[in-house]
This record gives C-alpha cells, sequence and structure tokens, in this order.
C-alpha cells in the first residue's frame, strides 16, 4: 500500500476547525444544538468513513471527510449569514421552507410515536417520505439540546454532502493510486454541484449519497450481504423519489447480472434469470405512475414540464419544442451547461453572488464532457472500462437523457455523476498533454461562443 496523502496533524487541525466554525455557528444562531449536531455528525462521519474505506487508506479517508465538512460549514455560515443580509432570506431556494417546515411537523409526529412507514403514509408529503423523516430526526435531536432552525438543519445536509467526495475517493482508488484518487476526490468536492447543493434544503444530495454508495458497492466482489445492502438502499431510495427508486433497482440489478455472469456457465440457466430481471423490472415501471408519464411526454414529441421548467426561459421552452428526436438531444446537451447562460443566476429567484458555486460548477462539468467525448470517440475509453463500469455507464446516460426531457435542473441529474466523472478522469490520464490542452482549447471557446450566440439572439 501506498504511503498516506496525509498525516495525522491534518486531520487534527481539521478537527480543530471544525470546533472553531461549530462556535461561531452557535454564534449566528444563538443556539447549543449547533456544536451539538457538529459533534454527533462528525462522530458518525469518521466511523463511515473508516467502514467505507477498511481496505483502503484510512487516514486518507478520515480527512476527506473531516476536509469537506468544514468546507462545507463553512460554506453554509458564509452563505447563511449572506442570504439574510442581501435577501433577508434563509433559503437559495424556495422549497427549503417546505422542507424546513416538515421538519417541525414531522418533529411533532415523532413526538406522538410516528413510525417510518406512518410518516411515509402521510399524503401531503408525496415521495419525499426518506428525506422529510430525517428533517424530522435532526428536529427531534435538535431540540433536546435547543431549537430547531434552518442553520441546524443545513448542518444534516452538509453531513451528508462531506461523505460524498470520501466516497469518490473509495471508488476512485479502486483503479487509481491513492493519490490520485485523493485528487479526484479534491477535484470533485470542490467543482461539482456538491457545494452549491450543501446549502439548501432539499433531497438531491440524500439521493447522491444513495446513488454513490450504490456504485462503490456494485464495483465490490459479490457477497449476500451487499446485495441486501443493495436492496435497502433502492427502497430507501424509493422513499427519497419515486424515480430514483426504479432507478436504483436498475442499477442494483447490475451487480446480480455480473455475478450471475461470471459465476454461471450454464447458458440457459443465466437465459432464464435475465428474463426474469427483465420482467421484474418491466413491471415496476408499468407500475410507476411518474416513469410512465414520463414516457408519454416523451413519445408525444413535447415536454410541457420542460417549458415549465426551463430555468433559462425562452430558449428552453424553444429547444422543447423541436421535432422529436431532435428535441432529445438538444435537451440532453442544454441540460449538461445549466446555469446557462452565465447571467441566469443574477435574474429572477436567483441569488445572484451566492451561487457563484453553481456556475463554477456547470462550467466545470461543460469542460469535463469535452474530455469525455474526446476519451470516447478519440481514445476508445470505452472498450476499456470494465464491465461494471460500462454497465453503470450506460444507466447513467439513459438516466440523463431521461431527466433532461423532463426538466433541465442540475440537481436531479447529478446523481449518477460520480461515475460519468470517473470516465472522464480515465480519459483525462489516457490522453497526451498535446490532446488535453487541444480539448481545454477547444471548450473554452465552444463555451464563449454560445454565450455570444445566445446574448445576440436574445433567446
Amino acid at each position: 500500500m501506498e504511503d498516506s496523502v496525509v498525516k495525522g496533524n491534518n486531520i487534527l487541525f481539521s478537527l480543530s476547525a471544525i470546533v472553531v466554525l461549530s462556535i461561531i455557528g452557535v454564534y449566528l444562531d444563538n443556539n447549543i444544538a449547533i456544536v451539538a449536531l457538529i459533534l454527533l455528525f462528525t462522530f458518525f462521519g469518521t466511523l463511515i468513513s473508516y467502514i467505507i474505506n477498511t481496505e483502503g487508506d484510512i487516514k486518507n479517508s478520515i480527512y476527506l471527510f473531516l476536509l469537506f465538512f468544514g468546507i462545507y460549514l463553512s460554506y453554509n455560515l458564509l452563505i447563511h449569514v449572506g442570504l439574510i443580509n442581501m435577501y433577508g432570506v434563509e433559503y437559495i431556494k424556495s422549497d427549503g421552507e417546505w422542507f424546513y417546515g416538515t421538519s417541525n411537523d414531522v418533529y411533532n409526529r415523532l413526538k406522538s410515536g410516528y413510525t417510518f412507514f406512518e410518516v411515509a403514509d402521510i399524503q401531503e408529503y408525496g415521495d419525499t417520505a426518506g428525506a422529510v423523516y430525517l428533517y424530522g430526526l435532526i428536529s427531534f435531536f435538535a431540540n433536546i439540546y435547543g431549537e430547531n432552525t434552518v442553520l441546524v438543519q443545513k448542518i444534516g445536509v452538509l453531513f451528508i454532502a462531506s461523505l460524498i467526495p470520501m466516497v469518490m475517493y473509495g471508488i476512485s482508488r479502486l483503479y487509481l493510486s491513492e493519490k490520485i484518487a485523493f485528487n479526484v476526490a479534491i477535484i470533485y468536492g470542490l467543482f461539482s454541484f456538491i457545494p452549491f447543493l450543501s446549502s439548501t434544503l432539499l433531497r438531491d444530495l440524500h439521493i447522491a449519497l444513495m446513488f454513490i454508495l450504490t456504485m462503490y458497492i456494485i464495483l465490490q466482489k459479490w457477497s449476500v450481504l451487499r446485495f441486501f445492502i443493495l436492496i435497502f438502499i433502492s427502497f430507501y431510495s424509493y422513499y427519497l423519489r419515486e424515480q430514483t427508486g426504479i432507478f436504483m433497482i436498475g442499477f442494483t440489478s447490475i451487480y446480480f447480472f455480473t455475478f450471475i455472469h461470471t459465476a454461471l456457465t450454464n447458458k440457459y440457466t443465466k437465459m432464464f434469470i435475465y428474463l426474469a430481471m427483465v420482467a421484474i423490472v418491466t413491471i415496476l415501471i408499468l407500475n410507476s405512475g411518474f416513469l410512465m408519464d414520463m414516457f408519454n411526454q416523451i413519445s408525444e414529441g413535447s415536454s410541457s414540464r420542460s417549458i415549465a421548467s426551463a430555468s433559462s426561459g425562452s430558449m428552453g421552452a424553444k429547444i422543447a419544442k423541436l421535432p422529436f428526436g431532435l428535441n432529445v438531444v438538444a435537451l440532453l446537451g442544454f441540460g449538461q451547461i445549466q446555469p446557462f447562460p452565465p447571467s441566469l443566476i443574477f435574474e429572477g429567484s436567483h441569488k445572484g453572488v451566492l451561487e457563484l458555486s453553481f456556475l463554477i460548477a456547470g462550467i466545470a462539468w461543460f469542460f469535463g464532457w469535452g474530455f469525455l467525448i474526446y476519451g470516447v470517440l478519440k481514445e476508445k475509453i470505452l472498450q476499456t472500462l470494465d464491465l461494471k463500469i460500462l454497465l453503470m455507464f450506460i444507466f447513467s446516460i439513459l438516466y440523463i437523457v431521461l431527466i433532461s426531457v423532463i426538466e433541465f435542473s442540475q440537481r436531479r441529474q447529478m446523481a449518477v455523476y460520480p461515475i460519468l466523472f470517473l470516465v472522464m478522469v480515465f480519459s483525462y490520464l489516457n490522453m497526451s498533454i498535446t490532446a488535453r490542452n487541444k480539448v481545454w482549447i477547444a471548450m473554452s471557446l465552444l463555451y464563449i461562443t454560445i454565450v455570444l450566440v445566445i446574448n445576440y439572439m436574445k433567446l
């Protein structure tokens, strides 16, 4: 095993920084529950980091969690103060107000003895029960030491956010050196959509964590225990968002499929099992009202939801009205460059400079696609992938295509980005320095050109 990228004093420094930040949080929120929750999440995050990467470098794993917990906590404190001082609100997204309200409602129900399934049966929560139940638990804990506030709830979200780069490291080290895997996690933690979403009260990071955990487990050796863990994650994901749970079952089937593919030799037995898997997934899709509505919208060649939710106004509406087939491709491409145009974050309900991390992530992802496409077309990178990564890559592309037709929002699509990002990294590492520079230049010119054209056409 290679030497650890970090040393013990890095971990101690991170812990000290988190303690200082928690004190600042108490001062800003006038709420001692802030410290209690930060200490609790620090303990659980460290424990989870240890469990996730028992075969890797434990110091790297724990440090990555603590590092991003501190970074996202700092970011949240700044955003929280900025929202109050600049806009007189505590929510960077309006949905946050609803989730905060449900956290108090679920808290009252938990005090009355409600179980998870009883919470899930409450109609007004829709398919968000998995998230609102966690928000309610945090509220329950916070009220023991202080009170439930928006900042308290954000600590729970940033805790989930901090686990994602750590798991990204766990995935990357299966194929890359410790140092490169560590750097991959750093880049993903800083330049993905995680920082921005860590400051929101939504359920998208909960879903993203379930997806990346699923991807990590799929890449491990087969075991019955891991398979049942995947089934549990799929079950919980269904209560986070219905279509997420359906797609999660698809990802879980990859784990079972690859096991059957390598463990069995009788082709007729294999065929029977494969057909049974297809039948089960088909039944689940046909019984999913959301997915059937999605397919109906696609088959009709238009997407009223895309038009309604197009974050870039008339341009999104015009793309959605293109002929069927062309509109799907256009919606997919347009969905991958959001927020676009860059000036969008300063318009409407957006919070301007407080959403710069959102814009940075969008631009970084645009460049990432350049390396991915180059790797697929020129380096034939897909031919070098092992079967599990290739299947997850295909499922991820399918997921993005379907979601793009319905809504442009990156926060819904980013759950499957880890595998795409890993393939981007593989592509980048297989390219020569000259090829990398060409991609950097080409993507820069393309982005600038698109911005100028859109501004000129006033779309």
